[in-house]
């Protein structure tokens, strides 16, 4: 086996352990600092269309001020297939399959235009899209309830064989003290948290595959991947497309979980609200839209019941980070380690490189 080969898989399994540990305690480390079950759900749907909006900007380098057609397209997907084709047998896999499905071909579509574009033009396209997306909600009226969205439709169930669960059951009573109490915890929590995992696994490994090491030599220099051979505009329609499926994947199970669909989720602020998560907590990086959608979210929570001008200071939180973190939050601390790793290492070579050269010297002098 190749050296290099086994140590990638050893930190593959590394990473998925520790997200898995990450994702079991966060609920109850969360409530610690006033944190509750209900929002730690809502963190882990949007992370997951942050991840979907980074493999976008931070591996392919393009921004989309759209990304709300594909978030707010799978919520209103779902909920119509629970409205119109399964009023009596509300089944959460038909309709999160059929909403993702359907966001990934409106993301080829869209893309199919847009990737062709680059920098302020291509953001442009996105937001005209959005913004017709947009326009098509608030006037069916009949399909979407317009300005008022959708509410109050079934209550989706999760077959596994014979049994159809309602995710909204707790967990088992169980005191943790501090940490809350497990029933605070229901299966909505457990199921958002697996998916969540599944596609960090997923993403982790499509970035450190081929196709993300194009993606970043595109993203680099596209005139020498084209002489090379590649086709850069396939390359990014992929990458849009899988960015648009998982955004809209977030946005059909953030429908299901709250039982409704504003008309704002597909507007301009859910789209600007993607790049703030993403550039707080650091592009390229896995872990940074994870943890900038659990900060900026639970700062709209706490700062939204206590203050008027909570926005504000989002602003200002959003302000400092690039101006004084602009790698983000996680890729700040993660080139701080490794600087910090590499001068520890230059340091332990040259203190062994100094040692041996003075026993080498001894027996010299010993000799003359």
């Amino acid at each position: 086996m190749n050296p290099s080969t086994g140590s990638g898989q050893a930190a593959g399994v590394r990473f998925a352990l520790l997200t898995a540990i990450g994702l079991a305690l966060f609920p109850f480390a969360f409530h610690a600092i006033d944190g509750y079950g209900g929002l730690a759900t809502q963190i882990l749907i949007m992370s997951i269309a942050s991840i979907g909006f980074n493999l976008l900007l931070g591996y392919t380098g393009l921004l989309s001020y759209g990304h709300a057609m594909f978030y707010g397209g799978g919520g209103y997907v779902a909920a119509l297939l629970l409205i119109r084709l399964m009023p009596q047998h509300p089944n959460l896999w038909l309709a999160v399959l059929g909403a993702t499905l359907a966001a990934t071909v409106l993301a080829l579509l869209v893309g199919a235009l847009a990737v062709r574009l680059y920098g302020i033009y291509f953001a442009l396209l996105t937001l005209a899209f959005a913004q017709m997306i947009f326009f098509v909600v608030e006037q069916s009226q009949d399909w979407t309830n317009g300005d008022d969205g959708l509410q109050n439709f079934p209550a989706a169930l999760l077959p596994l064989g014979p049994y159809s669960i309602d995710l909204g059951t707790p967990l088992p009573a169980l005191p943790l003290g501090a940490f809350g109490n497990l029933s605070d915890i229901k299966l909505w929590y457990v199921f958002a948290a697996l998916v969540l995992f599944g596609v960090m696994v997923g993403v982790r490994a499509l970035t450190r595959s081929q196709f993300g090491e194009v993606l970043t030599a595109i993203r680099e220099n596209e005139e020498r991947s084209a002489l090379i051979g590649f086709n850069a505009p396939a390359y990014r329609l992929a990458a849009f497309a899988i960015s648009g499926a998982l955004t809209g994947l977030a946005g059909a199970l953030r429908a299901l979980y709250d039982g409704s669909v504003p008309i704002d989720a597909v507007g301009i602020d859910r789209s600007g609200s993607f790049v703030i998560y993403t550039i707080v907590g650091g592009v390229q990086t896995l872990l940074g839209p994870v943890i900038g959608t659990g900060l900026i979210m639970y700062l709209e929570s706490v700062l939204s019941a206590r203050i008027d001008y909570w926005r504000l200071v989002e602003g200002v939180v959003f302000v400092a980070v690039v101006v004084f973190l602009p790698a983000g939050i996680v890729g700040t601390v993660t080139k701080t380690v490794q600087e910090r790793t590499q001068k520890s290492r230059a340091l332990l070579t040259e203190s062994l490189r100094a040692r041996s050269g003075g026993a080498q010297a001894g027996p010299e002098r010993l000799s003359k």
